[in-house]
């Protein structure tokens, strides 16, 4: 079987992927992206909310993606108390679909490679000579790789990295799209309590018209089979019955620090691949595009005389951990502090909350409302967010 030979090889075509493809492209070097679907941005797991300050330092926000503007942050605890708070940044609620095919035609504008319906079943080091990505079909060879292939792979173990999370540290979820006249525009919704999502949160995020993106993830270590799922489509006949459902999949989110190293050999990881993710809230767009940016840019710039010189990668792990790592680890040892909270005390949290509606709410006046019993909680936080 003859191998295609490439300068880097990208595997995995969501955000991340395809970004890192680009900018590597963009950097002057021969770039294949692979992915296993054969169209980019199907099935979407996420939400597809994100500020546009995710955007800003990776690609432009095409108007066309937009499909709904956030404009309030409500927060709905276990009791019911609905806590509305104004959006205090710019965001939106984005078509990922489309988003991913525009980027991706983007990539390969660019000069990358599209290589559609391919699963990469094994990398493997060619003894100094870049590596081999090895299909069921096909053989590509490459002397960086980028894995950017999502939480569910195993080519990063296959590697030497230690991908495993504790149950305390993913989530299992459920995603699915509705139609009902109920869905409230212009808004994000959390739905709070151990009856709803055990550990986690159901969201509920205005995609335009009547429609609207829905999910939940359950703590792992609370988690049982097939949970999610029914626990989802429970919410939706509760709170919209009647809609149209469409889309409805399932699938793990990661929820602890971000892998480290980052870099082996001439191998990258990028994305969920990485763990790259927003402990508390679960945001992952803009850690992905910012990931893809940089591991891109960096191994473009690796190559000397035509030649990746792995040694020259490792300012990849820096840049992310001046950045969005630091994020991370904060939101991670935030999250470790807030879960178990019992739903008395997210009722209580609520209730203190409203009495005081006539001042301007704020994610943070109400994160301080939550610590004010607990001075040593809270003290513990503040110290994390220096």
């Amino acid at each position: 079987m003859a191998a295609r030979q490439f300068d880097i090889a990208v595997i995995g075509g969501g955000p991340c992927g395809i970004v890192a493809a680009t900018y590597a492209a963009g950097g002057g070097r021969k770039v294949c992206l692979i992915d296993r679907k054969p169209s980019p941005g199907h099935p979407v797991r996420c939400g597809e909310a994100i500020g546009l300050k995710g955007f800003a330092s990776t690609v432009e926000l095409k108007p066309e993606w937009i499909q709904s503007k956030i404009s309030y942050m409500k927060l709905v605890s276990p009791s019911g108390i609905t806590v509305t708070v104004p959006n205090s940044y710019e965001g939106y609620v984005v078509d990922r679909e489309r988003m991913e095919k525009d980027l991706t035609t983007d990539a390969v504008a660019r000069g990358a490679e599209f290589i559609a319906d391919t699963s990469i079943v094994s990398v493997s080091s060619r003894n100094g000579d870049g590596y081999e990505c090895r299909s069921r079909d096909s053989v590509i060879h490459a002397q960086c790789v980028i894995l950017a292939e999502g939480v569910e792979s195993r080519l990063a173990r296959n590697l030497g990295w230690s991908t495993s999370l504790s149950l305390r540290d993913i989530h299992s979820c459920a995603f699915a799209r509705i139609a009902h006249d109920g869905v409230e525009p212009g808004t994000c919704v959390f739905y709070l309590g151990v009856k709803r999502a055990p550990g986690g949160y159901v969201w509920v995020f205005h995609r335009g018209g009547n429609t609207a993106n829905v999910g939940l993830g359950v703590l792992g270590e609370s988690c049982q089979k097939g949970m999610p799922r029914t626990l989802l489509e429970d919410f939706i006949r509760e709170k919209f019955p009647g809609a149209r459902v469409s889309d409805l999949h399932c699938g793990g989110v990661p929820m602890g620090r971000w892998i480290r190293p980052l870099v082996r050999g001439g191998v990258m990881l990028a994305g969920d691949a990485a763990h790259m993710m927003n402990c508390v809230s679960g945001a992952g767009i803009a850690y992905a595009l910012y990931s893809g940016k940089i591991a891109g840019t960096v191994a473009a710039q690796s190559f000397v005389n035509g030649k990746c010189r792995p040694e020259m990668l490792g300012s990849y792990q820096d840049q992310w951990a001046s950045f969005y790592g630091k994020q991370q680890d904060r939101s991670h040892a935030i999250k470790e502090v807030m879960v178990g909270f019992p739903d008395v005390f997210l009722d209580d949290v609520a209730r203190s909350a409203t009495k005081n509606c006539a001042r301007k709410m704020s994610i943070l006046s109400i994160f301080v409302k939550a610590f004010y019993k607990r001075p040593l909680l809270l003290l513990k936080v503040v110290r994390l967010l220096r």
